[in-house]
């Protein structure tokens, strides 16, 4: 067992099969319980590329992408501009287009950023294989294909960013792709951390120019956008298929109550204060963490990954599928099982791992087998871990350098 425990790709094989195996669990509890086996709410295939595709016809014909009695359309209007190239398909095979494209570029970008770590070729090969056993059994990915959103789309332009920031002197191209991601989602906006306390400031620059080339493209309907999006986000906070801080907060507390410890309703009431200092708190200590540790040296790659967790925890709303983003922690926490043999170290890292393998937890089987509520906070949960267990991480790994050099 230790052998394997000191495996680089341990982190890696575990995660995968603890969904193989929590995924046969579940199976088998509801052929036991004789109920029907749902892994997803099942609506319409395609009810988010629906949007898209009708917002980028509205922009065909000269209206805003906005104009729509349901308001769905609800990001930028650049993956509406973007989707003009699909239209002349039809709905119909546009739509099937798409829905392949999906797991190509999920697959795709998780190979890039697996490229962009020292492994052998038999680790790199395992950590490749055992990643797309975790895609292909993790709850985000089929709701992501079912919806098909464009969260696969902001994975893969984040992983095309991550990988040509490695490259020397690529920083216009890195620029581009971040830049896409933020105006596909907003969220990834948070990747300007790092990079600024990494002081790469040309590749600041390319990501402010070409956000300033976007936002002139779509200057007519931001207006439009803000009004929408301020719409949607005040009327659709809801406890099931939710990630976000808030969410995970709020079922935690119903969880006490349930356990018999008495919790006031003002505490669900003031779920969001609580999560938005919660993350502040954390955000902060990472963020502190690593501007001492630049000033000791270079940050490496895994540490612009460590933020993408960030990236969808603060929202009040956050669907499951967006945590197929955490899919780009599997080779890093085996990077940094393998540059870091220290126990506690070893122990923070362990702990990114379960949270990334919860955060891709059937969700809704569980709920369909059990009928509890709590079952929906378990993605949740794994987000809320990772982004703990990365902090102290981060903040342990300061205290060892920080040792090291008085030594």
């Amino acid at each position: 067992m230790d052998n394997i425990v000191k495996k680089v790709t341990f982190p890696a094989i575990t995660l995968a099969m603890f969904l193989v195996i929590s995924f046969g669990i579940i199976s088998i509890g509801h052929i036991l319980s004789n109920k029907a086996l749902l892994y997803l709410d099942y609506k319409s295939y395609g009810l988010d590329y629906i949007d898209f595709f009708n917002a980028s016809e509205r922009i065909i014909n000269g209206e805003s992408p906005y104009n729509s009695a349901t308001n769905r359309y609800v990001t930028t209007p650049i993956p509406a501009i973007v989707n003009i190239v699909f239209v002349p398909l039809g709905f119909d095979n546009a739509r099937i287009l798409f829905y392949f494209l999906i797991p190509i570029s999920l697959a795709i970008g998780y190979m890039l950023v697996t490229s962009l770590f020292d492994f052998t070729e038999t680790d790199q090969k395992i950590v490749l294989i055992t990643g797309l056993i975790t895609l292909l059994f993790g709850y985000p990915f089929y709701f992501l294909v079912q919806r098909e959103n464009i969260d696969g789309w902001v994975l893969f332009f984040l992983c095309l960013g991550l990988y040509w920031l490695t490259k020397p002197k690529k920083e216009l191209i890195s620029g581009l792709f971040f830049s896409l991601a933020i105006m596909f989602k907003i969220y990834p906006i948070l990747i300007v951390l790092p990079i600024l306390l990494n002081r790469k400031w040309r590749l600041l620059f390319w990501i402010g120019l070409w956000l300033a080339l976007w936002g002139a493209i779509s200057l007519f309907w931001i207006s439009d956008f803000q009004t929408t999006l301020s719409m949607r986000s005040q009327s659709l906070f809801r406890f099931d298929e939710n990630g976000s801080i808030v969410a995970t907060i709020s079922l935690i507390t119903l969880l006490i109550n349930a356990l018999g410890v008495p919790v006031t309703a003002s505490a669900i009431t003031y779920s969001p204060i609580i999560a938005a200092l919660l993350f502040g708190t954390l955000l902060s200590f990472m963020i502190v963490a690593d501007y001492k540790l630049s000033k000791i040296e270079q940050l490496d790659i895994s540490s612009y990954i460590m933020y993408l967790p960030f990236m969808i925890a603060l929202p009040q709303l956050v669907y499951h599928y967006s945590l197929i983003i955490c899919l780009i922690l599997i080779p890093t926490v085996c990077y940094l099982w393998k540059i870091n043999e220290n126990k506690k170290q070893r122990l923070f890292i362990f702990l990114i791992s379960i949270g990334v393998g919860l955060t891709q937890w059937q969700a809704i089987a569980t709920y369909n087998l059990t009928d509890n509520l709590l079952s929906h906070a378990i993605p949740g949960l794994g987000l809320l871990l990772i982004i703990i267990s990365a902090t102290i991480y981060k903040n342990y790994n300061l205290f060892l350098k920080q040792s090291q050099i008085k030594n």
